[in-house]
């Protein structure tokens, strides 16, 4: 099958700037903890807010400067290799994420390869919960972190445009079996999926999953909130509960506040809101 030829210029898939970049960069990180256990390995998927706005200054910023990595600083502590990985496309992995490993299938071998002998924990959030979900799927996966995932791409198709996601109209014939995911969701994989079920896009994928499987325990959120459904402030103490503690989150529907009040306390929780708003202003401007 032939990829579409671009019809457009978009920055993330043509610049020059992001393609040196994807030839010349791992766009993986690897490292080890001393305090972590040795049987254990955590794969942290990059989402698609990796940099924005899609300029050429804030991408030298984010990814050439500090060479960014979500979750960089909010880690699984039991583990003692932990797997960075960012799509700089930030095209839902569909080209990999460097010249090397510039497919999903050459990804899912690489991820083979680098956590064979390990149990593993993914982890990511939209695109990066998509990602964590899919190539969790392939590898000695315990368990995943899924925050409001994309369990289909299809929808996209009618409603985005090429200028807008590239990749996904460019090279839909060619990678079509990545589109939807929700096979996957059935394989013996435990899937903490945090939910936020006031959001629009995160109800219709929330609605694509066909039907319910045991292993797939939906921590719902009442927030319009896309990504992370609570303060990051408790994100860290979250990704580090263990299995029985996240499987008794998912049998009660949630307030953002209310539960970041749960696991960090009144002071954090304000703390963090502060910092929050604060990000977001700045952000803005």
């Amino acid at each position: 099958m032939e990829t579409l030829k671009p019809t457009c210029y978009v920055f993330q898939t043509d610049s020059e700037i992001v393609n040196k970049a994807y030839q010349e960069q791992n766009n993986f990180l690897i490292e080890f903890s001393d305090k972590g256990d040795k049987e254990w390995c955590a794969i942290y998927f990059c989402s698609n807010d990796i940099y924005y706005p899609n300029t050429e200054d804030i991408f030298r910023k984010r990814i050439l400067e500090k060479n960014f990595f979500e979750w960089y600083h909010s880690r699984i502590n039991k583990a003692y290799k932990h797997i960075f990985i960012r799509d700089i496309f930030k095209q839902w992995y569909l080209n990999g994420i460097n010249k090397d490993l510039n497919s999903p299938q050459k990804l899912i071998d690489f991820l083979k390869k680098e956590t064979e002998g390990y149990k593993v924990i993914t982890i990511g959030s939209s695109a990066g919960g998509y990602a964590a979900i899919l190539y969790g799927s392939f590898i000695n996966t315990q368990y995943t972190f899924a925050f409001n995932p994309q369990f289909e791409l299809q929808s996209l198709i009618k409603r985005s445009s090429e200028a807008i996601n590239p990749l996904l109209f460019r090279i839909r014939d060619e990678r079509k079996q990545y589109f939807d995911i929700t096979k996957f969701t059935e394989k013996q994989i435990k899937i903490f999926y945090f939910y936020s079920n006031v959001s629009k896009w995160d109800v219709e994928q929330n609605n694509h999953l066909a039907q319910e499987t045991p292993t797939l325990y939906r921590i719902s959120f009442h927030t319009k909130h896309h990504g992370i459904p609570f303060l990051k402030i408790a994100l860290s103490q979250v990704i580090n509960l263990t299995p029985l503690q996240l499987e008794q989150l998912s049998k009660t529907v949630h307030s953002p506040i209310g539960f970041t009040i749960q696991i960090v306390g009144i002071r954090k929780t304000f703390l963090g809101l502060c910092k929050q708003i604060k990000q977001a202003y700045f952000k803005r401007k």
